[in-house]
């Protein structure tokens, strides 16, 4: 039966887990990819197997871990609210880090222009925000704000808005051309890039990363554009295409693990951040 010799290699294994790469898991940890390395080199010694499996896709777990990496995770997420709820209990503050996943726009529009506010309230929690427009997964986030909602691991997802979007023409472009700009490929099989791609009767002409950036490729480029209505409608650059289908209303989810239900210091920016979001989307 395999041992642990050493029950800080566990603490690598979930960095490694979540992060996917042995630099991001060596950042996460204050340490280094080598050391990273050796670690699980030494965990694959004491299981007598490799704890992950190199793939075309990354770093795969092997699935033999699969229920020792969930206990792990679940004994550092409450460990890290009890000590959490401790040093509030002898401070009076809420003091800790947090890395939080929004996507782009949500992040510009909606949570940036406030987080102010955030600072004043909460002077001790520190923010670490990941750009990403459809991440489905955790990962090494505390905080996940995504349309896609996620499937797997034990979180727990609450409704925080809804997003809507329309087809728009630069209001500079008279001609009948139906050139445009959309997501990536992958992006196609939903709502907002279907039905423009329907509409338009081709594949877009440019395809970019987030809405922001389509928004300023169309602006300048004269291009159409698929649009969230909270960017569209308020920019004058641009005009909705009334004859153009509608585009299905998109669900906004705020996601944490189960295990930090009473982490004060994520129950305190998760409320905030809902506020923020279903406040914004509501106006």
């Amino acid at each position: 039966m395999p041992s642990f010799k050493n029950w800080d290699d566990l603490r690598y294994l979930i960095a490694f887990y979540r992060t996917g790469n042995m630099a991001a898991a060596a950042q996460r940890l204050d340490s280094n990819p080598a050391t990273v390395s050796r670690r699980m080199a030494r965990l694959g010694e004491a299981l007598g197997y490799p704890p992950f499996e190199k793939r075309p896709e990354g770093w795969v777990l092997n699935p033999r871990l699969e229920n020792i990496v969930n206990q792990a995770m679940e004994f550092d997420g409450a460990l890290i609210s009890a000590i959490r709820r401790e040093t509030e209990e002898a401070s009076g503050d809420l003091a800790g880090d947090l890395r939080i996943c929004v996507p782009f726009m949500v992040g510009t529009y909606m949570i940036y222009p406030r987080l102010s506010e955030f600072m004043t309230t909460y002077p001790k929690i520190r923010i670490s925000f990941n750009l990403d427009s459809m991440q489905e997964n955790l990962n090494d986030n505390d905080i996940l704000i995504t349309p896609a909602r996620p499937e797997h691991g034990r979180l727990i997802s609450s409704q925080c808005g809804v997003l809507r979007f329309k087809l728009y023409k630069h209001r500079d472009n008279t001609s009948d051309t139906k050139d445009w700009a959309g997501l990536p490929l992958e992006t196609d099989k939903y709502s907002a890039m279907s039905v423009a791609k329907e509409y338009f009767g081709c594949d877009p002409m440019i395809r970019v990363d987030n809405f922001e950036s389509i928004h300023s490729v169309c602006a300048e480029t004269g291009l159409s554009a698929v649009l969230p209505t909270f960017v569209g409608d308020q920019d004058p650059t641009f005009v909705a295409i009334e004859d153009a289908p509608a585009i299905d209303e998109v669900p906004l989810y705020l996601c944490y693990h189960e295990t930090r239900r009473s982490d004060p210091v994520l129950k305190a920016a998760r409320e905030w951040f809902k506020e923020r979001t279903t406040e914004f989307l509501r106006s």
